[in-house]
């Protein structure tokens, strides 16, 4: 069972969220949440390294104090050709703060942490809708 409270932009995760389809279960983890800012698009190389893994290609640049630069990632709602064509731009968007997964290293060729475990992978805000704004 998923409960989604919409009176305070809230979502909650069940315990059963394991079963649910990815893009599902990474749109429940966290509250939705709206942010203004610059939208860059950074294009990764196609070579294995840890750029490629994180697949960290576009970036939120806030206004808000402190600078901040978010992970956009995106949706079956906005998606990664969406984001490409808004490079460069000022935008408004919403997004839900989705915390990333970790493969289990002895099944995948992934880079370690300190832990000698893989780094999280997926971490991020995933864009649900996005508005081209005229100026910050």
């Amino acid at each position: 069972m998923i409960v989604i409270e919409t009176a305070n932009s809230c979502i909650t995760k069940s315990s059963v969220t394991s079963n649910l389809p990815t893009s599902t279960a990474n749109l429940i983890t966290s509250k939705i949440e709206t942010f203004r800012g610059k939208l860059i698009y950074k294009e990764i190389p196609p070579v294995m390294s840890v750029q490629a893994y994180l697949g960290e290609e576009f970036f939120l640049i806030t206004n808000s104090q402190p600078v901040s630069r978010l992970v956009l990632r995106p949706t079956e709602k906005v998606s990664r050709e969406k984001l490409q064509s808004l490079h460069e731009q000022a935008v408004e968007i919403t997004a839900v703060y989705h915390a990333g997964t970790r493969p289990v290293s002895n099944e995948v060729t992934c880079p370690l942490d300190a832990d000698r475990q893989c780094m999280l992978q997926g971490a991020g805000y995933q864009v649900l809708s996005i508005k081209v704004l005229s100026q910050l």
